[in-house]
């Protein structure tokens, strides 16, 4: 699988291989986080966008006939629960006329029959009817998914898609799978072009924040938020989901998550319980009535994310997990186990993990376990820098330019170290 990005964010041109683990490593502002969000972007937006432009057509003709119903029928308030609407007018028989291309006067007769309205006015509703109807078939397929596109897009990278120094150029995302290609471009943060040529069977996963498993998912609303926020919203739905009746699945998984299981009890033991208010609480040994996650240390909750990810089935084979800075929250020898965690799910579960980082201890974990259990060949590297305000990405094979490159700051602490022991012995003379 590869991911060309063209002009998104800071990045002019970028290409990335994916087959197992990619790990990106750099200083900070060097759009790192802008090739995680736009591998997320694509495979959130994309999984369910046929259903999706399907729904929304949908909603829209049942919305034409709510006013009818207000209209001809004894419809008198907009309050009308909506399962009461679809059927009073037989409406779940209608969805494939949306999707029908025939020209509109052929289902004519077609649509009487299933609708049916006997009012005094019944000429003039299965006009309107007939005329709605048109109305929202004419909306194309892929201009819809350009507005989906567009709407989720802005959200996650809070309505700045297009390149920040060449703003007038379009900025272009291609992902391709099987030579086959998925091509999104935008003008302005606007989608103007959708080229889906791939089916997309598998859903990704966006861990930024391990703060995400304290929200009380119930009462987050998604138009209320964007950047950061959306996505640990997305992770949060993720956390609650229910996926009790898979149980063939969960078995499943259940048998790969012994070795996984082990690392993460080195760390904390027990599971996560969701209480009446929708918060989690860790029940063990130590705390047997359960301790609300929010009292729990952000390192400890970056282990609990990936364990609750695993243990209900919310992860499946050749998922797409992607983790920005990991590491942030984690003391080293936390980082080493937390980099053995993930080199272990990407093994087992055959997941594509994209990682970006800026910690020598984690990066180095990345590949001595990936050596262990025999999936180097399956690790990619890239070193993201800056160039004439350009974010620029090499591929590395030998990652000690990386390792170079991190060690920089220990050569500028050295050198005001110097100049310190300088300055104190000029004045000891």
């Amino acid at each position: 699988m590869k991911l060309n990005i063209t002009n998104v964010g800071k990045i002019g041109s970028a290409t990335f291989e994916f087959n197992g683990i990619t790990v990106i490593a750099g200083n900070n502002n060097t759009g790192k986080s802008t090739v995680g969000k736009s591998l997320f972007s694509l495979f959130h937006q994309f999984l369910n966008i046929n259903n999706a432009v399907k729904n929304h057509r949908y909603n829209a003709f049942i919305k034409r006939v709510k006013n009818l119903d207000l209209k001809y029928g004894d419809g008198d308030n907009w309050w009308q629960p909506r399962d009461e609407l679809v059927n009073k007018y037989n409406l779940k028989d209608i969805r494939q006329f949306l999707e029908n291309e025939s020209d509109i006067k052929d289902i004519r007769s077609t649509v009487n029959s299933i609708i049916m309205y006997d009012g005094p006015d019944k000429e003039e509703f299965y006009e309107e009817l007939l005329s709605g109807l048109s109305e929202v078939r004419s909306i194309s397929d892929n201009r819809l998914k350009e507005e989906l596109v567009t709407l989720f897009f802005n959200n996650i990278f809070a309505s700045q898609i297009n390149n920040v120094q060449a703003k007038v150029a379009k900025a272009e995302l291609e992902l391709e799978i099987k030579n086959k290609p998925l091509r999104v471009v935008f003008e302005d943060s606007q989608c103007v072009l959708v080229e889906d040529n791939v089916t997309l069977t598998n859903k990704a996963i966006y861990i930024d924040d391990p703060y995400a498993i304290d929200l009380d998912f119930r009462y987050r609303l998604y138009n209320q938020s964007v950047g950061r926020d959306y996505i640990n919203n997305i992770l949060a739905g993720l956390l609650h989901t229910n996926n009790s009746d898979d149980l063939v699945d969960k078995i499943i998984a259940t048998d790969k998550y012994k070795e996984i299981e082990c690392i993460i009890d080195r760390v904390i033991k027990g599971n996560l319980i969701e209480n009446k208010r929708g918060i989690f609480t860790l029940q063990n040994e130590d705390f047997p009535k359960g301790l609300s996650v929010n009292n729990i240390s952000t390192g400890v909750k970056s282990f609990l994310v990936i364990k609750k990810l695993i243990t209900d089935n919310i992860i499946s084979e050749k998922d797409v997990l992607i983790f920005d800075e990991p590491e942030i929250h984690l003391h080293p020898e936390w980082q080493i186990l937390y980099a053995e965690l993930l080199v272990l799910i990407q093994k087992y579960f055959d997941l594509t993990i994209l990682l970006t980082t800026h910690s020598p201890f984690f990066l180095r974990a990345i590949e001595v376990f990936s050596k262990k259990y025999e999936t180097e060949e399956k690790c990619t590297y890239y070193m993201a820098k800056t160039k004439n305000e350009y974010s620029i990405f090499e591929k590395i094979n030998d990652t000690s330019d990386i390792y170079a490159k991190m060690a920089d700051a220990f050569s500028i602490l050295d050198k005001i170290n110097d100049d310190i022991e300088e300055c104190n012995n000029c004045e000891d003379m």
